[in-house]
C-alpha cells in the first residue's frame, strides 16, 4: 500500500495515509471525504549512507517536526 500525503480544505490538517487502490480515503480530523492528495518527493535511498537517518540527525531523532526537536525516539 503506497503512503500518501493529503491536506484537507474543510479543517486545514495535513496528514499522511496508507490507501489501497480502491479505498477512499476521508480525512481522519473532521471526516470530510473532499482532501486533496499533494505532491511529495520520493525517498531517496543512497549507498554511500553509513548511518540511519535516525542515527544521523542530532538528538538521535527522526528529524520530523511533528517529533519535536527530532527527539521522538527513533534513534539509537
Amino acid at each position: 500500500m503506497p503512503l500518501y500525503e493529503y491536506h484537507c480544505p474543510s479543517c486545514e490538517s495535513e496528514f499522511e495515509l496508507l490507501v489501497r487502490s480502491d479505498d477512499t480515503p476521508a480525512c481522519p480530523s473532521c471526516e470530510s471525504p473532499k482532501i486533496e492528495r499533494l505532491l511529495s518527493a520520493p525517498a531517496a535511498h543512497t549507498s554511500g549512507a553509513s548511518l540511519p537517518m535516525a542515527q544521523s540527525m542530532p538528538g538521535g531523532g527522526c528529524g520530523k517536526p511533528q517529533c519535536g526537536q527530532g527527539f521522538c525516539g527513533m534513534g539509537g
